[in-house]
């Protein structure tokens, strides 16, 4: 319009809240163990807001991450990657969903494919970071088994952290349940590295507009420095799961019990329809703590003490 017109109408500035970017998006900074509670709460709030939503995104979530796994079905070997490969795009749309609430901005249900218009290529990138990552890993952690236990063993955690599927696995006969445990801390132990490059990878990439292997170092760098709160965070979200088994077991094991025919089998059928529902409303609070953590260390709040008014 002609900005010199006396007769056009008023004109107001529709101006989008930016994302987080460089300028926001700083190097990662050390936080007091007291934050991984905090990161735990302010998730619980955001999610609890907009819970059916949030329990709807994470459904389509895993639906289509379960889709794109079957992939390993028809592509041996390769197929298994997959989704390390498109987990940057897909978890794009969850964190931009929780940017917005963070904002106190509407909750659309379109923005769980944001990662598939913003930043597509970059997240593309990252995820093949993280398969090149994940198969180094794996690669050395089945020869650290290899020595260590056997191959019966190597073969069966390279199948479990994204190896090649064997057709038989049998493990040796004088394998102990204890050295079985024994290989599984060994295991977790050596892939930890891997969990803390992707972990912060994917928000790096997408609001930090970082690339996705320096995504991975500045990943982990920030997990190593912020071990303590990471810790207490993990074993917080290890306490809420747990008590959540037991209460929805309980409950199982009473209707199973107490119950008999019609009653019991709609019982089944409600106490399962309330374990999903609020299966999903936990992995959407601890998928948002990630967010949470990652506003805090990186420094995208000017007052990460502040629990955000929802």
């Amino acid at each position: 319009m002609d900005p010199n017109n006396p007769y056009q109408g008023p004109q107001a500035a529709l101006l989008e809240t930016p994302r987080p970017g460089e300028a926001t998006v700083g190097s990662a900074r050390r936080r007091p163990v007291g934050h991984g509670w905090l990161w735990w709460k302010r998730a619980w709030s955001l999610v609890a807001t907009n819970w059916v939503l949030w329990c709807l995104a994470v459904l389509v979530f895993f639906v289509m991450l379960g889709a794109i796994s079957l992939v390993g079905l028809w592509v041996p070997r390769l197929g298994n990657y997959a989704p390390a490969l498109v987990s940057p795009l897909l978890g794009a749309g969850l964190l931009h969903l929780a940017w917005r609430r963070w904002g106190d901005e509407t909750f659309e249900f379109g923005d769980l494919f944001a990662g598939f218009s913003n930043r597509t290529g970059a997240l593309f990138f990252a995820g093949l970071m993280q398969v090149l990552a994940q198969v180094a890993f794996t690669a050395v952690m089945v020869g650290v088994m290899l020595v260590a236990f056997g191959s019966e063993v190597a073969a069966a955690f390279s199948t479990a952290y994204g190896g090649p599927v064997q057709e038989t696995m049998n493990l040796p006969a004088g394998m102990s349940g204890l050295r079985m445990l024994l290989a599984g801390l060994l295991a977790a132990a050596l892939f930890a590295p891997y969990l803390a490059m992707v972990w912060f990878q994917a928000p790096l990439v997408y609001f930090g507009r970082r690339n996705g292997f320096k995504a991975l170092g500045e990943s982990l760098v920030a997990v190593l420095r912020n071990w303590a709160p990471m810790l207490w965070l993990s074993v917080v979200t290890l306490l809420v799961l747990g008590v959540w088994i037991l209460i929805f077991a309980a409950f199982f094991m009473f209707a199973e019990a107490l119950l008999a025919g019609v009653s019991g089998i709609l019982a089944v059928i409600l106490l399962g329809l309330l374990a999903l529902v609020s299966g999903l409303f936990l992995m959407a609070v601890m998928m948002v703590s990630v967010y949470a953590s990652f506003r805090d260390i990186f420094g995208a709040d000017d007052e990460p003490e502040a629990t955000p008014e929802l």
